[in-house]
């Protein structure tokens, strides 16, 4: 089953397209926090497959759903208000990626679309942080 990693895949591509300039965009965690403003995309988690019809043979059609997690980190040398505004900014774009994701190009994805939100704010010694990860749940169908 590959359908939830062709989504990711596809939206990896949307993303790189809409984050704004000087957003640093990876598909996975690069470890390193040199940038002021980064995006990736993290777990990926296939948490139904059912069965949906009945008929012989090996290959059953299935309903697939699944989560990918995109995550945003923003170091602002201001106070968290800006850090936070600013990945706010990061998230509507990481929902406007899954708005605008074509869903004819992975054969048998039905649905993308952000789940929940949850953010983190703190101040450091050399500012402010503010991360996020936006759960996008991922529904299709694989014969």
């Amino acid at each position: 089953m590959t359908l939830i990693f062709e989504a990711k895949v596809a939206l990896f591509d949307r993303l790189k397209v809409l984050v704004p300039a000087g957003v640093q965009c990876t598909f996975a965690d690069t470890g390193k926090a040199d940038r002021r403003s980064q995006v990736w995309l993290g777990e990926t988690t296939e948490d139904d497959l059912e069965p949906v019809a009945m008929r012989a043979g090996g290959r059953k059609p299935t309903a697939v759903s699944g989560v990918v997690e995109a995550h945003a980190l923003v170091i602002s040398p201001g106070g968290p208000i800006v850090a936070e505004r600013a990945v706010y900014g990061l998230r509507e774009h990481i929902a406007e990626a899954c708005r605008s994701l074509d869903l004819g190009a992975v054969p048998g994805l039905i649905d993308v679309r952000p789940e929940s939100a949850q953010v983190d704010t703190a101040e450091t010694t050399d500012g402010a942080y503010s991360a996020l990860t936006v759960r996008v749940r991922v529904r299709g169908r694989e014969t």
